[in-house]
C-alpha cells in the first residue's frame, strides 16, 4: 500500500465510521407493553432531530401540538400550540411568548430542556409523533395506558 493511500485512509476512515454511527448513539422510540420493550423507531441520535407531539387534550378535548428538537443530549421544547386554554396548558408570561394565531393559542420561545421523554397513550387522545417528518400514530398501534419512551443508548 502506498504512503499516499495510507494517509488518505488515516484521515477518511474516522469520518466514514462516524457517518455510519459506529461511535455515536442511537435514538430509540419504544413502547413498554406488559413489561417488555417493543421497538417502534430508531435513528442516529444527532443534534437537530425534530419531534412534534400531537394529541387531544384529555380534559379540554381539543388538539395540542408541541414542537421539540433534540440537541444531541436533551430534548428542547420550543413551542406549544393549542385550541383552548385550560388545565395543564402554558399561559404565563414566564412560559414564553404567548400569542393568538387564528383559532390557536401559541406559546413560543419556551426553551424547556427535558432529559427523559416518556409519554402514555390515552383513551381518545390520539397520541401521534412526527419524528423528523415521519408520522407515527401511536394511538392506532397501542392500547390506552401504554408507556412510550424516547431514549438515547
Amino acid at each position: 500500500m502506498s504512503r499516499a493511500l495510507k494517509i488518505i485512509l488515516l484521515f477518511t476512515m474516522p469520518m466514514m465510521l462516524i457517518g455510519c454511527n459506529v461511535f455515536g448513539k442511537t435514538l430509540i422510540v419504544k413502547a413498554i407493553v406488559d413489561e417488555r420493550e417493543e421497538m417502534i423507531e430508531e435513528m442516529p441520535a444527532k443534534a437537530g432531530i425534530s419531534l412534534k407531539i400531537k394529541f387531544i387534550h384529555s380534559v379540554q378535548k381539543t388538539p395540542v401540538e408541541e414542537d421539540l428538537e433534540f440537541d444531541g443530549a436533551v430534548w428542547i421544547v420550543h413551542r406549544t400550540r393549542y385550541k383552548s386554554q385550560g388545565v395543564g396548558l402554558p399561559f404565563m408570561e414566564s412560559d414564553g411568548d404567548f400569542r393568538r394565531e387564528g383559532d390557536w393559542f401559541v406559546m413560543d420561545g419556551m426553551e424547556r430542556r427535558i432529559e427523559r421523554l416518556s409519554l402514555r397513550t390515552g383513551l381518545g387522545t390520539q397520541l401521534t409523533l412526527e419524528l423528523d417528518g415521519k408520522e407515527i400514530k401511536l394511538y392506532e398501534m397501542f392500547e390506552p395506558g401504554t408507556r412510550i419512551d424516547l431514549v438515547v443508548e
